[in-house]
Formats: structure tokens, C-alpha cells, sequence
């Protein structure tokens, strides 16, 4: 039998214990099991520090300004009904597409004269 004097340096082209084939799988029971066990862990994670108060506040003005911008919120949402109006006001408003060009020559004549 034939044996080389040095042994190989050369790594083999797969190692079995990277790759292996016969990898066990996890049953759709356990893989849901998983997913909510990360899905309630995840949801803890963004519950944690919830209700803390900022440095420099007191509970109450903490709470108290938590309310203002709920205010503010509800006072948003009626005035977004005037939008509309507000916006057919502001199309009449503009200038006409012979005015703009108008406007743009008399700014590009008065660069090039002053350049």
C-alpha cells in the first residue's frame, strides 16, 4: 500500500462537521412554540421602561403634558376638515404660466448683465 511521506495540507473540499446532512429539524409545534416565546419576549422588550418619567419631571407634569398633546391631537383632526378649502384658495392664487416665465427671463437677463 501506498503512503505519502507528508501528510496532506490541503483542507477537504467539505467538512463533514460544518455541513452536516442529516441536520435534525424542529417540528411545526416547536417552531411555533419558538415564535411566540420571541414574540412575547420582543413585546416585554418594548414594554419595559414604558412609564418612566424624564429626568427633571415630576410624575404629574410628565402626565399632565401626555394630556396637552392628546388635546392637540383632537384639535388637529377638526381642523384638517378646512384643508380642503384652504387648498382650492391657494390654486387661485397662483400666477399664470406666462408670469412665471416672465418673472424667470427678467432674473436670468438681469444675471447675465450683472455677470
Amino acid at each position: 500500500m501506498f503512503r505519502p511521506l507528508f501528510p496532506a495540507l490541503v483542507p477537504k473540499a467539505v467538512d463533514p462537521f460544518w455541513f452536516p446532512v442529516d441536520k435534525p429539524c424542529l417540528d411545526e409545534s416547536e417552531i411555533s412554540a419558538l415564535e411566540a416565546d420571541y414574540n412575547n419576549w420582543a413585546q416585554s422588550v418594548g414594554d419595559k421602561d414604558n412609564a418612566i418619567v424624564p429626568i427633571g419631571k415630576t410624575a404629574q407634569e410628565h402626565y399632565d403634558e401626555e394630556e396637552e398633546e392628546e388635546e392637540e391631537e383632537e384639535v388637529d383632526d377638526e381642523s384638517d376638515t378646512n384643508d380642503d378649502e384652504l387648498d382650492t384658495d391657494m390654486v387661485d392664487d397662483r400666477d399664470s404660466a406666462d408670469d412665471i416665465y416672465l418673472e424667470r427671463s427678467l432674473r436670468v437677463n438681469t444675471a447675465v448683465i450683472e455677470g
